[in-house]
Protein backbone atom coordinates (compact mmCIF):
# COMPACT_ATOMS: atom_id res chain seq x y z
CA UNK A 1 0.00 0.00 0.00
CA UNK A 2 2.77 2.41 0.94
CA UNK A 3 4.62 1.57 -2.27
CA UNK A 4 1.47 2.35 -4.29
CA UNK A 5 1.12 5.73 -2.61
CA UNK A 6 4.76 6.56 -3.35
CA UNK A 7 4.30 5.60 -7.00
CA UNK A 8 1.11 7.71 -7.24
CA UNK A 9 2.85 10.76 -5.77
CA UNK A 10 5.66 10.31 -8.26
CA UNK A 11 3.22 10.18 -11.18
CA UNK A 12 1.40 13.32 -10.01
CA UNK A 13 4.70 15.13 -9.55
CA UNK A 14 5.70 14.20 -13.09
CA UNK A 15 2.37 15.11 -14.72
CA UNK A 16 1.53 18.37 -12.95
CA UNK A 17 4.06 20.65 -14.73
CA UNK A 18 2.75 19.52 -18.13
CA UNK A 19 -0.88 19.91 -17.07
CA UNK A 20 -0.15 23.37 -15.73
CA UNK A 21 1.56 24.53 -18.93
CA UNK A 22 -0.55 27.12 -20.73
CA UNK A 23 -0.27 28.49 -24.27
CA UNK A 24 2.24 31.19 -23.37
CA UNK A 25 4.57 28.67 -21.71
CA UNK A 26 4.31 26.35 -24.72
CA UNK A 27 4.98 29.15 -27.22
CA UNK A 28 8.10 30.22 -25.35
CA UNK A 29 9.27 26.63 -24.99
CA UNK A 30 8.71 25.79 -28.68
CA UNK A 31 9.96 29.17 -29.91
CA UNK A 32 7.08 29.42 -32.38
CA UNK A 33 3.93 31.58 -32.38
CA UNK A 34 1.19 30.15 -34.60
CA UNK A 35 -0.90 32.91 -36.18
CA UNK A 36 -3.69 32.81 -38.76
CA UNK A 37 -5.28 35.32 -41.12
CA UNK A 38 -7.65 35.12 -44.09
CA UNK A 39 -5.09 36.12 -46.72
CA UNK A 40 -7.67 37.97 -48.82
CA UNK A 41 -8.39 41.33 -47.17
CA UNK A 42 -6.16 44.10 -48.54
CA UNK A 43 -4.40 45.95 -47.06
CA UNK A 44 -4.48 43.81 -43.93
CA UNK A 45 -3.50 40.55 -45.60
CA UNK A 46 -3.15 39.63 -49.27
CA UNK A 47 -0.78 38.04 -51.76
CA UNK A 48 1.73 39.91 -53.89
CA UNK A 49 2.78 37.15 -56.23
CA UNK A 50 3.47 34.22 -53.93
CA UNK A 51 4.27 36.38 -50.91
CA UNK A 52 1.79 37.07 -48.13
CA UNK A 53 1.94 40.76 -47.20
CA UNK A 54 -0.09 43.40 -45.41
CA UNK A 55 -0.63 45.31 -42.20
CA UNK A 56 -1.59 42.20 -40.22
CA UNK A 57 1.41 40.27 -41.53
CA UNK A 58 3.75 43.04 -40.39
CA UNK A 59 1.95 43.22 -37.05
CA UNK A 60 2.22 39.46 -36.56
CA UNK A 61 5.97 39.66 -37.08
CA UNK A 62 6.26 42.46 -34.51
CA UNK A 63 4.21 40.53 -31.93
CA UNK A 64 6.38 37.44 -32.39
CA UNK A 65 9.52 39.58 -32.15
CA UNK A 66 8.37 41.04 -28.84
CA UNK A 67 7.73 37.52 -27.51
CA UNK A 68 11.18 36.44 -28.63
CA UNK A 69 9.85 33.69 -30.91
CA UNK A 70 9.38 33.02 -34.62
CA UNK A 71 6.01 33.65 -36.33
CA UNK A 72 4.35 30.81 -38.21
CA UNK A 73 1.57 32.39 -40.26
CA UNK A 74 -1.21 30.29 -41.79
CA UNK A 75 -3.84 31.39 -44.29
CA UNK A 76 -7.29 30.08 -43.39
CA UNK A 77 -10.65 30.89 -44.98
CA UNK A 78 -12.37 33.61 -42.93
CA UNK A 79 -15.21 31.39 -41.73
CA UNK A 80 -12.65 28.90 -40.43
CA UNK A 81 -10.55 31.38 -38.43
CA UNK A 82 -12.44 31.27 -35.14
CA UNK A 83 -12.84 27.45 -35.23
CA UNK A 84 -9.10 27.10 -35.84
CA UNK A 85 -8.38 29.20 -32.74
CA UNK A 86 -10.91 27.39 -30.58
CA UNK A 87 -9.53 23.99 -31.62
CA UNK A 88 -5.97 25.00 -30.73
CA UNK A 89 -4.67 24.79 -34.30
CA UNK A 90 -3.33 28.32 -33.92
CA UNK A 91 -2.43 30.56 -30.97
CA UNK A 92 -3.61 33.92 -32.29
CA UNK A 93 -5.81 35.41 -34.98
CA UNK A 94 -4.40 38.62 -36.45
CA UNK A 95 -6.87 39.13 -39.26
CA UNK A 96 -8.63 42.50 -38.82
CA UNK A 97 -11.58 40.87 -37.07
CA UNK A 98 -14.01 43.55 -35.93
CA UNK A 99 -15.20 43.28 -32.35
CA UNK A 100 -18.87 42.32 -32.01
CA UNK A 101 -20.75 41.00 -28.96
CA UNK A 102 -21.30 37.68 -30.72
CA UNK A 103 -17.64 37.18 -31.55
CA UNK A 104 -16.62 38.24 -28.04
CA UNK A 105 -18.62 35.29 -26.71
CA UNK A 106 -16.40 32.92 -28.69
CA UNK A 107 -12.94 34.49 -28.55
CA UNK A 108 -11.12 37.09 -26.48
CA UNK A 109 -10.11 40.40 -28.05
CA UNK A 110 -6.95 42.29 -27.26
CA UNK A 111 -6.81 46.04 -26.93
CA UNK A 112 -7.71 47.68 -30.28
CA UNK A 113 -4.94 47.97 -32.83
CA UNK A 114 -7.06 49.60 -35.55
CA UNK A 115 -10.28 51.63 -35.48
CA UNK A 116 -12.57 51.06 -38.43
CA UNK A 117 -15.72 52.74 -39.74
CA UNK A 118 -17.87 53.39 -42.77
CA UNK A 119 -16.27 56.24 -44.71
CA UNK A 120 -17.25 58.84 -47.30
CA UNK A 121 -14.66 60.04 -49.83
CA UNK A 122 -14.76 62.92 -52.33
CA UNK A 123 -12.38 64.65 -54.72
CA UNK A 124 -11.13 67.52 -52.59
CA UNK A 125 -10.50 69.75 -55.60
CA UNK A 126 -14.03 69.25 -57.02
CA UNK A 127 -16.11 69.50 -53.87
CA UNK A 128 -15.67 71.51 -50.70
CA UNK A 129 -14.51 69.10 -48.03
CA UNK A 130 -16.33 71.23 -45.46
CA UNK A 131 -19.63 70.63 -47.29
CA UNK A 132 -19.65 66.90 -46.47
CA UNK A 133 -19.49 66.13 -42.77
CA UNK A 134 -21.75 63.07 -42.67
CA UNK A 135 -23.73 60.81 -45.00
CA UNK A 136 -26.72 63.14 -44.45
CA UNK A 137 -24.91 65.73 -46.56
CA UNK A 138 -24.93 63.42 -49.60
CA UNK A 139 -28.54 64.09 -50.58
CA UNK A 140 -28.87 65.03 -54.25
CA UNK A 141 -25.47 63.59 -55.21
CA UNK A 142 -24.41 60.68 -57.43
CA UNK A 143 -22.75 58.07 -55.21
CA UNK A 144 -20.48 55.19 -56.08
CA UNK A 145 -19.94 51.91 -54.24
CA UNK A 146 -18.58 48.43 -54.76
CA UNK A 147 -21.34 46.01 -55.75
CA UNK A 148 -22.75 43.84 -52.97
CA UNK A 149 -20.82 45.49 -50.16
CA UNK A 150 -21.64 47.46 -47.02
CA UNK A 151 -20.80 50.56 -49.05
CA UNK A 152 -23.59 49.84 -51.53
CA UNK A 153 -26.12 49.24 -48.76
CA UNK A 154 -25.12 52.48 -47.07
CA UNK A 155 -25.24 54.46 -50.34
CA UNK A 156 -28.74 53.23 -51.11
CA UNK A 157 -29.85 54.18 -47.59
CA UNK A 158 -28.92 57.86 -48.07
CA UNK A 159 -32.08 59.94 -48.15
CA UNK A 160 -32.57 61.92 -51.35
CA UNK A 161 -29.60 60.38 -53.18
CA UNK A 162 -29.73 61.24 -56.87
CA UNK A 163 -28.23 57.97 -58.12
CA UNK A 164 -26.15 55.05 -56.86
CA UNK A 165 -23.66 53.61 -59.33
CA UNK A 166 -22.17 50.22 -58.48
CA UNK A 167 -18.82 48.79 -59.55
CA UNK A 168 -17.18 45.39 -59.60
CA UNK A 169 -14.27 46.81 -57.60
CA UNK A 170 -13.67 49.83 -55.40
CA UNK A 171 -10.75 50.76 -57.67
CA UNK A 172 -13.17 51.29 -60.58
CA UNK A 173 -15.39 53.49 -58.40
CA UNK A 174 -12.40 55.60 -57.41
CA UNK A 175 -11.43 56.04 -61.06
CA UNK A 176 -14.91 57.35 -61.85
CA UNK A 177 -14.68 59.70 -58.87
CA UNK A 178 -11.34 60.87 -60.24
CA UNK A 179 -12.84 61.86 -63.61
CA UNK A 180 -16.04 63.31 -62.17
CA UNK A 181 -18.64 60.69 -63.12
CA UNK A 182 -19.70 60.39 -59.48
CA UNK A 183 -19.62 62.86 -56.62
CA UNK A 184 -18.68 60.65 -53.65
CA UNK A 185 -17.95 57.08 -52.59
CA UNK A 186 -19.09 55.15 -49.54
CA UNK A 187 -16.98 52.19 -48.40
CA UNK A 188 -15.23 50.68 -45.41
CA UNK A 189 -12.46 52.90 -44.06
CA UNK A 190 -9.37 50.66 -44.26
CA UNK A 191 -9.80 49.58 -47.88
CA UNK A 192 -10.68 53.12 -48.95
CA UNK A 193 -7.69 54.63 -47.14
CA UNK A 194 -5.35 52.03 -48.63
CA UNK A 195 -6.41 52.64 -52.24
CA UNK A 196 -6.41 56.42 -51.82
CA UNK A 197 -2.91 56.25 -50.32
CA UNK A 198 -1.61 54.11 -53.18
CA UNK A 199 -3.37 55.56 -56.21
CA UNK A 200 -5.68 58.52 -55.66
CA UNK A 201 -3.89 61.36 -53.89
CA UNK A 202 -6.53 64.00 -54.72
CA UNK A 203 -9.30 62.00 -53.06
CA UNK A 204 -10.01 62.54 -49.38
CA UNK A 205 -11.98 60.77 -46.67
CA UNK A 206 -14.27 63.49 -45.33
CA UNK A 207 -16.68 61.68 -43.03
CA UNK A 208 -16.72 58.51 -40.89
CA UNK A 209 -19.54 56.83 -38.99
CA UNK A 210 -20.55 53.45 -37.49
CA UNK A 211 -17.16 53.25 -35.81
CA UNK A 212 -15.77 49.91 -34.69
CA UNK A 213 -12.43 48.39 -33.78
CA UNK A 214 -10.33 45.32 -34.44
CA UNK A 215 -8.10 43.39 -32.06
CA UNK A 216 -5.92 40.31 -31.86
CA UNK A 217 -7.88 37.20 -30.91
CA UNK A 218 -6.95 34.65 -28.23
CA UNK A 219 -8.77 31.70 -26.69
CA UNK A 220 -10.72 33.10 -23.70
CA UNK A 221 -9.10 30.73 -21.20
CA UNK A 222 -5.56 31.78 -22.22
CA UNK A 223 -5.51 34.81 -19.94
CA UNK A 224 -1.72 34.99 -19.61
CA UNK A 225 -1.31 35.00 -23.38
CA UNK A 226 -3.94 37.73 -23.69
CA UNK A 227 -2.12 39.81 -21.06
CA UNK A 228 1.12 39.39 -23.00
CA UNK A 229 -0.53 40.41 -26.29
CA UNK A 230 -2.07 43.48 -24.63
CA UNK A 231 1.33 44.42 -23.23
CA UNK A 232 2.83 44.19 -26.70
CA UNK A 233 0.05 46.16 -28.41
CA UNK A 234 0.43 48.92 -25.83
CA UNK A 235 4.21 48.94 -26.28
CA UNK A 236 3.88 49.18 -30.08
CA UNK A 237 1.47 52.07 -29.66
CA UNK A 238 3.75 53.95 -27.29
CA UNK A 239 6.88 53.34 -29.36
CA UNK A 240 5.24 54.61 -32.55
CA UNK A 241 5.74 51.33 -34.41
CA UNK A 242 2.00 50.79 -34.76
CA UNK A 243 1.60 54.26 -36.24
CA UNK A 244 4.47 53.51 -38.61
CA UNK A 245 2.54 50.49 -39.92
CA UNK A 246 -0.57 52.62 -40.37
CA UNK A 247 1.40 55.19 -42.33
CA UNK A 248 2.92 52.44 -44.47
CA UNK A 249 -0.39 50.82 -45.40
CA UNK A 250 -2.98 53.59 -45.06
CA UNK A 251 -1.04 56.84 -45.29
CA UNK A 252 -2.67 57.93 -42.03
CA UNK A 253 -1.56 57.30 -38.46
CA UNK A 254 -3.62 57.21 -35.30
CA UNK A 255 -6.61 55.24 -36.57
Amino acid sequence: MLASIVVLIGVLTFVSPVAAQDALDRIRKDGVLKIANSGVYPPFEFKEGDKLVGFDVDLAELVAREMGVKPEISVIDFKGLIPSLKSGKVDLLISAITHTPGRAEQVAFSKPYYETAIAVAVRGDRMSVASVKSKDDLSGLVLGAELGTTGEREARAVKGVKEVKTYDTLMLALRDLEIGRIDAIISTLPTLQYLIHRNFKKTQVVAKYNAGWVGINVKPEETRLLDEVNRIVEKLQQSGELDNLKMKWFGVAGR
